[in-house]
């Protein structure tokens, strides 16, 4: 399937879900424990908007942004496309004022946009200021979505 038609079907799927409102992620699409409806808050939080910053991991580092709707919907987007890149998307929940915790579900891609594999990633942090930090365990997968590996990593973000 050509890159373009796998990225408007990535912003298609995320966007009829935010555009629902419904929250009911499934663990297998989110990439984690479900998230339940008692869990969300209400629908303003310091965290909905547009981020920008760098992801920390094993391998390296590199750019990330991420989009917080006030649904409890999530996108991400990793990379630079002359490395390869990431998107998916998931869930979040506030667990106070200024802080949160999300999963999605990230599909890799080759620099000509050729599937790599996935990983589920879940993070938690603040927000203090514009910027958001966050850390927490990844669990990546080849393209046939056999385990690879648990790593640890760490995003910091400034609000764009």
């Amino acid at each position: 399937m050509p890159r373009i038609v796998k990225n408007l079907a990535v912003f298609a799927s995320a966007a009829a879900f935010a555009l629902t409102g419904a929250v009911q992620p499934s663990a297998a699409a989110a990439g984690g424990e479900p998230v339940t409806s008692t869990e969300l808050k209400p629908k303003f939080h310091s965290v909905v908007g547009a981020w920008k910053g760098t992801v920390q991991h094993q391998g390296g580092s590199g750019p990330i942004s991420l989009n917080f709707a006030s649904s409890g919907s999530v996108c991400l987007r990793s990379g630079d496309g002359e490395h390869g890149y990431g998107e998916g998307t998931g869930t979040w929940v506030s667990t106070g004022t200024n802080s949160v915790k999300f999963t999605v579900r990230e599909y890799l891609y080759d620099n000509a946009g050729n599937p790599t594999g996935s990983v589920d990633v879940r993070q938690a942090g603040s927000i203090s200021g514009n910027t958001l930090s966050t850390s927490g365990m990844s669990t990546i997968y080849d393209v046939s979505g056999n385990f690879i590996a648990t790593a640890p990593a760490s995003i910091t973000v400034a609000r764009i």
